[in-house]
């Protein structure tokens, strides 16, 4: 099978990861949601959630009809325009995340006396920040501002949320490192919870990024032949999985999580073992 082109394995893989997607977040949401241990720096990673659940939903999805059928004039814009909002909520997402985790580790008294509305605002900012940057995707479809413009936009869209979460993390590092003797309770779970979400936004960075230096690549003017269509589409599912990450990492670095998960589990296991019986007699 030839899969420099599309066919029946690249429709499988991207149906599958798009599957996964929507049922991996879509349990992320409701356990975030439903359960006791709820905090206020969970709503950030239920947002993250969000918008991982609309790249199952929507983003795939929609790729993998422009694939299918390219007669329709409105499926590459709409495919574009959906991956960039989609994809760009993500990673602005995992910046403010990152931003939050250094406030509370490195100054965990200031942390607590954060008000609802800053963790509003922390959610809003990046849905925001995505709507602004696909809207400048539709003015230069439509000729409505020059390439070097829109070639700006695409670079700070990109740049800026890696600098931003890569200097988090060093202050992380750096205020952790220098209170090793702390034995503060509130402070190593503010801690693990930030290594946790640090594993989340290197893995997804890991996924992101190649496909985000391909766009940066295009946008330069340098183009790409059919022969590497393959490449690309691998690149295109690595990016996509970028949305699976955290439903793979959470269950083995947040134990209320797994136990919530588990109990969960049990509870479908139970309810068909009942109607399993029921219906035997």
């Amino acid at each position: 099978m030839d899969l420099k082109g599309w066919n029946i394995l690249w429709e499988l893989c991207f149906g599958l990861l798009a599957a996964l997607i929507v049922v991996g977040n879509s349990l992320t949401i409701w356990i975030f949601l439903k359960q006791k241990f709820r905090k206020r720096a969970h709503f950030l990673l239920i947002s993250l959630a969000v918008a991982d659940l609309l790249v199952g939903l929507l983003s795939v999805p929609l790729f993998i009809v422009v694939n299918l059928d390219r007669s329709v004039w409105w499926h590459p814009y709409a495919s574009v325009y959906v991956d960039i909002f989609t994809g760009l909520t993500s990673v602005f997402t995992l910046a403010v995340i990152s931003l939050e985790r250094m406030y509370a580790v490195g100054w965990p008294l200031r942390h607590r006396t954060l008000r609802l509305r800053a963790y509003k605002f922390a959610i809003v900012t990046p849905w925001i920040l995505a709507a602004i940057v696909m809207s400048m995707r539709v003015l230069y479809d439509n000729y409505l501002i020059g390439f070097k413009g829109f070639q700006v936009v695409v670079s700070v869209s990109l740049v800026a949320p890696t600098l931003v979460i890569c200097s988090a993390y060093c202050v992380i590092w750096w205020k952790r490192k220098t209170r090793m003797d702390n034995q503060n309770q509130q402070i190593q779970r503010e801690t693990k919870l930030a290594k946790t979400l640090f594993l989340i936004t290197g893995a997804s960075l890991l996924t992101w990024l190649p496909f985000q230096i391909i766009n940066i690549v295009i946008s330069f003017g340098f183009g790409f032949g059919i022969g590497l269509r393959g490449i690309i589409l691998i690149i295109k599912l690595l990016q996509f999985s970028n949305s699976l990450v955290n439903v793979i990492i959470y269950p083995f670095r947040i134990p209320e999580f797994k136990g919530a998960l588990l109990r969960m589990l049990r509870g479908f296991e139970t309810a068909f073992s009942r109607k399993t019986n029921r219906r035997r007699t």
